[in-house]
């Protein structure tokens, strides 16, 4: 089923989007919202959505207001433009993910039950990337250090974010 779910609703933009959250994950883990916003490259009306759900995470809102403008930004797109299953999948993963590394203690959890979702490109930047930049306690937690304990130390790119 998730090989069937993967090829009808994945795509190139959402993995875009998984690893830029993976890379503002590590951003703040590391830097806090220093280093905040990270380069946006996608398109309209992706890309303002994304700046948006960035913007509300470093502003700090609280959950109420941050709800009724992503929820009013998305309303908006959905009315204003012609908009195909692929894009609205986009945005309402942006706004989901935004919103639980925002206001969720454990947010990664839910992170990585979307894998169902991810391409290679994800896997191949989770694996070498985010996976072992991890606390270690994540990494116990959801049992990701037996996933990159078979990978040589040479292939990882931990700077990569």
């Amino acid at each position: 089923m998730s090989e069937s779910i993967k090829k009808k609703y994945g795509s190139q933009t959402l993995d875009k989007i998984i690893c830029y959250f993976m890379r503002t994950i590590l951003h703040l883990q590391n830097t806090g919202i220093e280093d905040l916003p990270l380069r946006n490259e996608l398109e309209e009306p992706i890309k303002s959505f994304l700046d948006v759900a960035v913007d509300l995470i470093m502003d700090g809102q609280p959950p109420e207001v941050s709800k009724l403008i992503l929820d009013s930004e998305y309303d908006v797109l959905l009315s204003e433009k012609q908009i195909n299953m692929e894009i609205v999948l986009c945005l309402q993963f942006i706004k989901e993910l935004s919103w639980h590394i925002h206001f969720d203690k454990d947010y990664y959890g839910y992170l990585l039950s979307t894998d169902n979702l991810w391409g290679n490109d994800v896997f191949e930047y989770a694996s070498r990337t985010f996976y072992p930049n991890l606390p270690e306690e994540i990494k116990d937690k959801y049992r990701i250090s037996d996933l990159i304990k078979y990978i040589p130390p040479e292939m990882f790119r931990l700077e990569d974010y």
